[in-house]
């Protein structure tokens, strides 16, 4: 289904769901995922296949084992925006959340805002 998508919905699509777990998760795991996103930004890494997120998404109601998964498909997500996409993504965030702007300036990432 996803691939069947146009890339702008698709994309716009998966970060409103990042940013919807976002408000769900408890302040370790946006720490976590605030150190992923700083991660995949200054790495490059092997593109992975959307689908094998979701082929290891299981719903059992141990919050580890879902935010893992979001985490995963975050991942495979990211790497496929295009670099704009990924500007606009963390530009969104940093309005959202002041301290996530600061956690990436002190980590030297200029958003160019």
């Amino acid at each position: 289904m996803w691939r069947r998508l146009p890339y702008e919905l698709r994309c716009s699509t998966q970060q409103i769901c990042l940013l919807s777990w976002r408000e769900n998760w408890t302040q370790d795991q946006v720490q976590l995922f605030n150190q992923t996103i700083v991660d995949e930004y200054v790495t490059s890494a092997d593109q992975s296949d959307l689908l094998d997120g979701l082929e290891n998404f299981h719903i059992s109601g141990d919050s580890n084992t879902m935010f893992s998964c979001q985490l995963r498909l975050f991942r495979s997500w990211y790497k496929a925006w295009s670099p704009q996409d990924k500007q606009t993504f963390l530009r969104t965030l940093a309005a959202m959340d002041p301290p996530f702007l600061q956690f990436l300036q002190d980590r030297n990432i200029d958003l160019q805002l």
